[in-house]
């Protein structure tokens, strides 16, 4: 772990704690880097890492400003984590509720997405999301075979696909996302609200490398698990 890895964790760990509540300015540069004996410019890539979560915004001249805490009421639709963390961090208890799990030939689209040749395989899982035993998405997720070692063990695939995945060796970086509304019966199964409207991300997921790992589509439902994006000039 470098220097300003470290201090971006415990930076990190000082926010999402409520050290410093959302509005709350941090200490500036020179400060931090004398209590963490770096360097500025090792405080300055750490102060980084934070706004690219979207907990923090900095200005020149403004300092560094908390916008968002690991206590804050809405998930920032700009940080990259499993579902599972994002749940877990709003003190609520994360769940999956599988509905199923199949392999099938890779379509043309899909196939360009993930850089993949025309004829290989891939698992596709429908999963519904739960926070507190509350359905708050359903995600349709399509997943290479080769990703995963061969054609997978049903009783292997639980919990957190970025977990799943990481256990063969395939970590999530980045991923590219459109953002859509919809709405219908025809989504999602079981209870949940009628004609209700969702909040739709398609994704593909990358590793560091930028190489393709798995496509996800999940709807999440309007009022039961709200997103916040903050804004600024």
């Amino acid at each position: 772990m470098t220097q300003s890895d470290r201090v971006a964790r415990d930076l990190r760990e000082r926010v999402e704690s409520g050290e410093w509540p959302t509005g709350r300015r941090l200490p500036g540069e020179h400060q931090l880097a004398t209590h963490y004996e770096v360097s500025r410019s090792t405080v300055r890539t750490a102060l980084q890492d934070l706004e690219s979560r979207g907990l923090t915004v900095t200005r020149h001249g403004s300092g560094t400003v908390v916008v968002a805490t690991g206590h804050d009421h809405q998930a920032d639709i700009r940080r990259l984590e499993s579902m599972t963390e994002t749940i877990r961090r709003r003190g609520l208890e994360p769940g999956m509720r599988y509905r199923s799990i199949s392999i099938r030939d890779i379509s043309k689209e899909e196939a360009e997405e993930l850089q993949l040749n025309p004829s290989a395989e891939v698992v596709e899982i429908e999963r519904a999301l739960t926070a507190d035993a509350e359905v708050v998405a359903f995600s349709y997720d399509v997943i290479p075979v080769d990703h995963l070692g061969g054609a997978p063990d049903p009783s292997e695939i639980s919990g957190s696909v970025f977990a799943l995945l990481g256990r063969h060796g395939h970590h999530v970086a980045v991923a590219t996302t459109e953002l859509h509304a919809a709405h219908g019966d025809d989504i999602g199964w079981g209870e949940r609200p009628e004609d209700a409207s969702y909040l739709v991300l398609v994704q593909n997921h990358l590793d560091g490398e930028g190489r393709p790992v798995f496509l996800s589509s999940t709807y999440f439902i309007e009022g039961r698990f709200p997103f916040g994006l903050v804004r600024h000039r």
